[in-house]
């Protein structure tokens, strides 16, 4: 399994990850243009893709949905709720909408959804399994209900979300209800969340963390990292025993192979 983010933050999110010739997107929250110029630059096509599978309804994850759709024939998932609003707001074919409703097969991917405590019209994250390899997204959540938890415990690599520094956002610019909004438990998950949940997945075996969603104005790549990183050595966690990456904000990452 080969993994890249194309784009990470609140101005745009999307993730490619392929299994032999099967290819599968999650989110498209940039312009169709911008999208496919960052396909284009890893050598994959629109007409490559065999899924879109959406997280929620944010702009920031859904943007580029309805031009895509007009460019392409690959179905798109998601919970029903999430579907019904961006089908609604980007006249997407119903036809082309395929709800949620229980694991997914894709060539020789298996993709299994769960819910997230996140402040949209319905909200969830994925874990893609091939290979005998499975690899887990976990962002826009306000905290980490054991549900959640449990749905992505003995991932080999999970993209977890590392929003906000607290100290920057409670002294940041930001008014009062957005930093409560953020803070909340249908928010974001702040570095230190983000770090003491990295720490109880690698003892349940996960090895490879991706660090995603880093907030511009009240994040900095470094702290995110730090943060993940002195957690994990307070477990007592040596250097090699795991990975910690930041997924970039607005170009490809590297492609992460499991």
């Amino acid at each position: 399994m080969k993994i890249w983010t194309l784009f990470s933050g609140s101005s745009g999110n999307a993730l490619l990850v392929e299994q032999g010739s099967c290819r599968i997107l999650v989110d498209a929250g940039v312009g169709v243009l911008i999208l496919k110029r960052a396909l284009a630059a890893l050598g994959v096509s629109y007409d490559q893709i065999d899924a879109l599978f959406l997280t929620h309804d944010h702009s920031d994850h859904v943007k580029g949905v309805p031009a895509i759709a007009r460019r392409s024939s690959f179905p798109i998932y998601g919970k029903r709720e999430v579907l019904r609003a961006v089908a609604d707001a980007g006249e997407i074919p119903h036809a082309r909408l395929r709800p949620l409703s229980g694991p997914v097969e894709l060539g020789s991917f298996e993709v299994n959804f769960f819910d997230t405590p996140h402040d949209a019209t319905a909200s969830c994250g994925y874990r893609l399994r091939a290979g005998g390899r499975s690899f887990s997204v976990m962002t826009d959540l306000g905290h980490v209900p054991e549900p959640v938890f449990e749905a992505v415990r003995g991932s080999d690599m999970i993209l977890i979300e590392s929003n906000y520094d607290r100290e920057l956002l409670r002294n940041g610019s930001y008014p009062f209800f957005l930093k409560r909004r953020i803070e909340g438990d249908f928010g974001h998950l702040s570095n230190d969340d983000c770090a003491e949940t990295v720490c109880r997945l690698f003892e349940c075996g996960t090895r490879h963390f991706l660090l995603g969603h880093l907030s511009r104005e009240n994040n900095r790549p470094e702290r995110a990292i730090q943060c993940t990183c002195d957690a994990l050595t307070r477990l007592g966690v040596s250097a090699g025993e795991a990975t910690v990456d930041v997924a970039p904000r607005d170009c490809a990452s590297r492609g992460f192979v499991l």
